[in-house]
């Protein structure tokens, strides 16, 4: 097996890894939804919850402990399961996805609509499997857990295909990609399955592409792989992600997912100096969409304000969770948990680098002097009569 080879099939593993977290179904993504995702450049730069494992491990204590007594509730279920793939336990959440389907065939048996239930089921399920095998190695020779995820998936969508921001979607793209060979994956620009010839030029990505494709709400699916999954240290979401929004048109956005792109290469290839070296921003390619910036440009007036500031952020607010953690409290059971949280820090702005704003002040300008020169010539026409009118009388 050459060195190649294993860099390649290690960076296979990562993007399944942080892809597969997005379509789990626990508590946090109903509140999630609930206000729905937040901004584009929130997603991009790292300013969401990204909570720690205690967190977690404070959850299923709990649930565990309230399942004994209300062994009908099927959200503990998914609540219990959630937190053990959390953690790493993937054996462990499969098992209590296995105690709910007991249980809702029981009450499904009753007459008892568990619908929804069975749909959040599949979708846990599917991604507790394909994370059990990349804990065990993420070995190519078998691919049984991998092709049960893909089973899975596929039916949560037949069941529910608009949930999860319609993220599902993407998860199963990735997870069918992760089954192509070598030759056919290295041909795809992302998990998208656009074959371009040069992967890395956004020129390659005409507006309506993805929309012809039927992937009309790409970037808001991909958007929840990262917000609502762990896909935050994927090279291959944000790529993706950077692609549907050039094809939307989105050109700051889109080179703005890339910068989050080359920050994640920078960081593999100081990891392991055989992974492919980043390529200079300055000889970043974009289309035209992007007229009034460059990838440089924006990286050194934007994106690395931004990031400083969601990374100090997200530190100062999972200090302020963990000391309440520590104290016993949890945002599940205190409705007051967040009630003394105050942001230490607001975002950058984003620079507009739409050419409107630009006409639109031109415009203005020649308009405020084309009144000045108009006003001063009505004066002087007013002057120039008014003295006609006094030589004559």
């Amino acid at each position: 097996m050459t060195k190649r080879f294993i860099h390649v099939a290690a960076l296979v593993c990562s993007i399944l890894a942080v892809t597969a977290h997005a379509c789990l179904w626990d508590r946090d993504t109903l509140a999630t939804e609930a206000r729905g995702l937040p901004g584009i450049t929130e997603i991009i730069t790292g300013r969401f919850d990204r909570f720690p494992p205690l967190f977690y491990e404070m959850r299923l204590e709990r649930v565990t402990g309230e399942l004994a007594d209300d062994p009908d509730n099927l959200d503990l279920y998914d609540d219990a399961g959630v937190a053990c793939d959390r953690l790493g336990l993937s054996d462990e959440a499969i098992g209590w996805m296995e105690r709910k389907l007991v249980v809702m065939d029981r009450l499904e048996a009753k007459g008892i609509d568990v619908s929804e239930h069975r749909y959040r089921y599949l979708a846990n399920l599917g991604t507790f499997y394909v994370h059990r095998w990349l804990k065990n190695g993420a070995s190519r020779e078998d691919m049984a857990d991998v092709e049960r995820s893909r089973d899975l998936i596929a039916a949560a969508i037949e069941l529910n295909p608009e949930a999860h921001f319609g993220r599902e979607r993407y998860q199963l793209l990735a997870i069918k990609s992760l089954l192509l060979s070598d030759s056919e994956r290295s041909e795809m620009t992302s998990f998208l399955g656009v074959i371009s010839p040069k992967a890395r030029q956004l020129s390659n990505y005409p507006d309506g592409t993805l929309l012809e494709l039927g992937y009309a709400d790409a970037a808001e699916g991909i958007s929840g792989l990262i917000q609502l999954g762990s896909a935050w240290q994927s090279i291959e979401v944000y790529r993706a992600l950077e692609y549907a929004l050039a094809s939307e048109g989105h050109g700051v956005l889109s080179m703005l997912a890339h910068l989050r792109v080359h920050e994640l290469t920078e960081i593999q290839y100081r990891l392991d100096p055989s992974a492919p070296k980043p390529v200079e921003l300055q000889d970043c390619e974009f289309p035209d969409i992007v007229s009034r910036y460059d990838a440089a440009s924006l990286h050194d007036e934007f994106y690395i304000d931004a990031r400083t500031e969601a990374d100090a952020w997200t530190h100062d607010r999972n200090n302020y969770l963990t000391a309440r953690l520590l104290d016993g409290r949890h945002p599940d059971t205190d409705p007051k948990f967040w009630s003394n949280w105050k942001e230490t820090s607001s975002p950058p702005k984003l620079p507009d680098s739409s050419i409107w704003p630009v006409i639109f002040i031109g415009l203005g300008v020649i308009i405020v002097f084309a009144l000045v020169v108009a006003t001063f010539v009505v004066v002087v026409l007013k002057i120039i009569q008014f003295t006609r009118n006094a030589l004559s009388a």
